[in-house]
């Protein structure tokens, strides 16, 4: 797969070295926020860091699909989530989180290059659930509206025939 304006190859080879690739940011990392991404990725994080391509959502969540393929290979496991920021976008794949738990929270990810960002993002995606009220209420009110058309029908039919 071709993705613009990154060397593919050169994130591998970072990954694979620690779990956490800023070959293609161009020193926008201070000294301590790459020792942090390299905290997250021997806690199973794996971290890409671009700053500028192209690609959009879906383009970045299929680099971050190739990132994670590419560590799961002759046995080994790799890491379970994979995260790569851009400037004007993050995107994640993980085998740990929902896409609603992805989803609901990487604005945390967006507009900075700070991990503890990705704390942050982690946190609150292990703590989001789907609200289910909603649903559960309109099912409710559904099948009692039903029902209750079912029984002015069943009236008015038994009237007609009597």
């Amino acid at each position: 797969m071709d993705f613009e304006n990154i060397d593919l190859q050169a994130v591998l080879d970072d990954i694979a070295e620690d779990g956490f690739s800023a070959s293609q940011a161009h020193d926008v990392l201070t000294p301590a926020e790459a020792a942090g991404y390299r905290d997250l990725a021997a806690d199973g994080v794996d971290v890409v860091i671009l700053d500028g391509t192209s690609a959009e959502g879906t383009g970045l969540r299929n680099l971050a699909q190739t990132v994670k393929d590419s560590t799961q290979t002759d046995g080994n496991e790799g890491a379970p989530t994979v995260i790569v920021r851009a400037p004007h976008n993050t995107q994640v794949v993980s085998d740990e989180m929902s896409r609603f738990q992805i989803e609901s929270n990487q604005g945390t990810l967006h507009g900075s290059t700070a991990p503890g960002d990705v704390v942050t993002f982690l946190a609150d995606a292990a703590d989001s659930r789907p609200d289910f009220t909603v649903i559960t209420v309109a099912v409710t009110v559904g099948i009692l509206l039903i029902v209750a058309l079912a029984a002015v029908f069943a009236r008015l039919t038994y009237r007609s025939t009597h």
